[in-house]
Order: C-alpha cells, then structure tokens, then sequence
C-alpha cells in the first residue's frame, strides 16, 4: 500500500479486530465522524499502520489470531516512529476481569471499551482521542477531568508522558531565562521484552512496577519523573547540570542492576540504557526535541551492549575536569587519574571503588596488613554511598 500525503477531511481510525461482523458493527457506530479503515488480526493491523500515515485513531480487540492485542501494542509503542509511538488505541473486549484492564494499559493502551459496545460510548472515547468536539472539530484541549484520566500511568502510577511533556515545557522556559539548570534523562530497561517472552506479563508487569520504585527511591523530590511507554522512564531534573545528571544516572543504573528482580521462584537479572541531554549545551528547544535526543543515545547506549549510560561522543564542558565519559575500567581509570583527569571519573567512582575492593581486601589478608575492621567500614560506606 502507498503511504497517503493528502489529509482526508474525517480523521481515520484504524479498526483491527478478527470478526468481520465485530468490525462492520464498529464501523457503522463511528463513520459519521471517521473515515474508517479494517485489519482481520495484530498483525494486518500493524502493517496497515506502516503503510497508512492518516490514521489517527486505532480501535482493537484483544484476542486475535497471528499477533494479539496486547502484542500489537507493545509493538507500536515500541516502534522508532513517533507517529507510530504515539498513537492512541482504544481496547474494546468482552473481558471485564481487571486485570485484562491493567495488562491492556500496562502494554500502553489509552483507553478501554467493554462488549456490549456502547456506541455514543465509543463515539466519545474516539473523539477525545483525535481531539474532536461533537461536530467532528479539532480540540484545542481535552476536558480537565479527561487530561486528568491520562496524567498518570495505571501500572507504575508515574506520570504518563504528555504530563511530562506538559509540565516539562515549564521548567524549560525558565531554564531559558537563565533562572536554573535543567537535564533529561530517558532510561530504559535493558531485554524487557525478553522478560515478557520468557517470564509472562506478569512478571513483565512487576518488573516494570519494581524498577519505578527504585527509580522514584534515587531521584529528588522535585524531579519530574514519567513512564513513556514499555520499559522507558523519563526524567526531568531542574537544577541538575551535565555533570550533576551523570552522577544521577549512574547511580540509577547502579541501583536497578545492584540486585535482580525477585519474587517466587523468580530471578531476574535487571539492567538499564540511559541517555543524557543537558538543556542547553545539546541541541533542541522543546522538551519533545530533548526527548528525540536522549532517544538517540539511549539507542546508542544499547547497541553498545546496554547497562550503560551514552552522552554523546562530544559532550565536553568549558571546564575539562567534567567531560563526561563513557565507564571505564580500572586501567582506564589509572590512565586517567596519572594524567589529571581524575574529575571525569566523578559519576563511576563508587563503582570502580567496590569493583577494586577486593583485591585490596586479598593484600589485607595476604599480608596482614591488619586493617579488617576499617576495610569492613569502608565496604559498607560505600555500599550505603550506592
């Protein structure tokens, strides 16, 4: 299918579900408003999406054939494509159990339709989704009740990313009149989608709830803190310049790696990909621009073999004792510190403290250096530190 360019003058909707007679039913409730396109399964449905750039709206069924709902979503809100990511879908099923509503939400639907459809139901659900009034006009707004239902995400209890969005635009007008720092982090979680293939959804879904925890557990209280989608966190922290955000991140990234995930019989080794942009000193004006950014180097950050922070491969500040650079090893770091670049190694130093703790512990015995008790305080500063 050829990729439209023109702008149809009823907004699309995209509806995908396996019963022709469920599909025609739907259709008939919203094409007065709608120009309405079908898909027989997840995966129809996520093909036409590819092709079909006009569509604005998706309505899906949970169980079908070849790709379910849930996968299908995880799917788009996982896609590359902003367009894609950010699309709303509407979940229509016959299952009223909640926990078909959480895991519909969890994979990132943005709202939810029990059978038997109400069509003046749906209709607004619809609506408010493609931002439209009563008469099919485009919204400049949706009601505060409804910007309300969408600020805070049902799994993790974060706030939802158009929150982040919007509150985020604040602190970075007054970060543009010079009146304070500001930095994004987007941190995501390393092989989530490993852990739902191999574990289940509910095990995806506690991971997902323990790693918000430890994530709201290290960061200040006037941090902006978002689940954007899937295993993706976002982060805004005012006040906090490249170097203080570094710092953050890695003990981020040190705290979600520190234990794995358990519960039951389940362990999970956990670890994460974090980009970094400082307003500022990378390029972008709009938190949208910043959020693209960090996209990018959480990309990086994973293509380089993931729990690790990227930066950029030129993130340099007037003051050289703070380039961020990537984690070096302990022959790196010596190299550093015997050239004076000991300020670079700020954000990974209790890493590499405990990392080469015990080899001094090993000379302590070895040589009986007699310095138990003070190597068991250290030990456990630092483990506090972490």
């Amino acid at each position: 299918m050829v990729k439209r360019t023109d702008s149809p003058e009823k907004p699309r909707l995209l509806i995908v579900d396996d019963s022709r007679v469920m599909r025609k039913a739907i259709s008939k409730l919203v094409d007065a408003e709608f120009e309405v396109t079908e898909a027989e399964d997840g995966e129809h449905g996520w093909q036409t999406l590819l092709a079909d750039n006009d569509i604005q709206v998706v309505v899906a069924d949970v169980l079908m054939p070849r790709l379910d709902g849930y996968s299908m979503i995880c799917r788009i809100r996982a896609a590359d494509d902003t367009r894609l990511r950010e699309i709303p879908i509407i979940v229509i099923t016959g299952a009223e159990d909640e926990q078909t509503r959480e895991r519909a939400f969890a994979c990132g639907a943005n709202d939810f339709i029990t059978k038997p459809i109400d069509g003046a139901q749906l209709l607004t659900c619809a609506r408010v989704q493609a931002r439209l009034d009563r008469g099919g006009r485009k919204l400049a707004q949706v009601s505060e009740q409804l910007a309300l239902q969408a600020s805070v995400d049902p799994l993790t209890q974060l706030n939802s990313r158009r929150l982040f969005v919007e509150r985020g635009e604040e602190h970075l007008a007054a970060a543009d009149q010079g009146e304070e720092k500001l930095s994004l982090i987007r941190l995501d979680l390393d092989n989530l989608k490993g852990v739902y293939a191999e574990h289940g959804d509910d095990a995806g879904d506690r991971v997902l709830v323990w790693a918000a925890k430890i994530i709201v557990a290290n960061t200040r209280g006037d941090d902006l803190l978002a689940r954007t989608g899937g295993g993706a966190f976002a982060i805004l922290t005012p006040s906090a310049g490249r170097l203080e955000a570094a710092i953050l991140c890695e003990r981020l990234r040190n705290a979600l790696s520190a234990e794995p995930f358990q519960d039951g019989d389940l362990n999970i080794p956990v670890t994460a990909s974090i980009g970094l942009v400082t307003f500022g000193r990378d390029p972008g004006d709009t938190i949208d621009d910043l959020l693209a950014l960090a996209d990018e180097r959480v990309a990086m950050a994973k293509a380089a073999g993931g729990n690790r922070l990227s930066v950029s491969e030129a993130a340099e500040a007037d003051d050289a004792e703070i380039v961020i650079v990537e984690q070096p090893d302990i022959e790196a770091a010596l190299q550093m510190i015997a050239r004076g670049d000991s300020g670079r190694l700020e954000p990974y130093l209790l890493e590499l403290a405990l990392t080469v703790l015990p080899l001094i512990e090993l000379c302590n015995r070895k040589f009986d250096l007699q310095l138990d008790f003070e190597l068991a305080a250290l030990r456990n500063r630092l483990s506090e530190l972490r």
